[in-house]
């Protein structure tokens, strides 16, 4: 596969831009940034769209303005939480809603919801039976509480859907090879999500969060295995970089 070529997800460019899209959900917008177009200096360069990392705050918002205009999306539509590796999972009503947690649902039209990622896993649902949408960060903290399968309840129970009626993608994070853990690790997670190699031991978020899923009832999962830490070039990664680093934003919503 050529290197700029992805499984499930398209990498386009407008305007110096470049973002990837995720077409095969009809009537749904899906988006995931890369760090490509943006103004901000290294460590952030370019396109960094988080605030909290020491940017300064008029490059994110010239970034997030470029992106915005290249996706045609108004910033306003787009309804972000303040994530903090937690399980609360929040059910979006409308736009200027101040939330708190690491997962939002909504079957309102035009409303768009985003997440911030620089290796955690950002995860969206869709399901065609019943419009409604969702989006999760995961990372190892939420995978241990299992949110992706609590979003998958919370879906259900408020929308009265069946899970084999939702599908779900990944979005760009770090990969089986590259997330080395502790020791520790053995005795929180399965043995099954963990891999050995040189003495060393590494999780595999996709894997683990797959599953997850998998047991919840949801039976098509698109896992691209974009990892971000070795495609460092195209997308932020904590891990390669250290706390100096920009995030990525991923993006769903469903056309009016």
């Amino acid at each position: 596969m050529p290197e700029n070529t992805f499984k499930f997800w398209s990498l386009k460019e407008k305007n110096s831009v470049r973002y990837l899209s995720f077409e095969k959900w009809k009537g749904i917008k899906v988006y995931y940034s890369t760090r490509i177009g943006g103004v901000s200096k290294p460590p952030f360069d370019s396109l960094n769209l988080y605030l909290g990392r020491g940017d300064k705050t008029e490059n994110v918002k010239t970034n997030r303005k470029r992106l915005f205009e290249a996706l045609g999306i108004k910033e306003r539509d787009v309804v972000f939480t303040r994530q903090i590796h937690s399980d609360i999972v929040n059910v979006v009503k409308n736009r200027k809603e101040l939330l708190v947690g690491d997962a939002m649902i909504t079957k309102r039209k035009g409303v768009f919801l985003g997440v911030f990622t620089a290796d955690c896993t950002a995860v969206f649902l869709h399901s065609s039976e019943f419009p409604v949408i969702g989006v999760i960060h995961a990372g190892r903290k939420g995978g241990e509480k299992n949110i992706t399968g609590k979003v998958v309840d919370k879906i259900c129970k408020t929308y009265d859907l069946e899970p084999d009626k939702i599908e779900a993608l990944f979005g760009p994070c770090i990969g089986p090879t590259h997330y080395e853990v502790g020791r520790d690790f053995e005795n929180r997670f399965s043995r099954e999500f963990l891999i050995k190699k040189e003495k060393r031991l590494y999780l595999d978020m996709w894997k683990m969060l797959k599953k997850q899923l998998n047991d919840k009832g949801i039976k098509r999962v698109f896992v691209p295995e974009i990892c971000s830490f070795k495609r460092s070039d195209l997308f932020f990664s904590y891990r390669k970089s250290g706390a100096k680093v920009g995030e990525n934003l991923g993006i769903i919503g469903m056309e009016m």
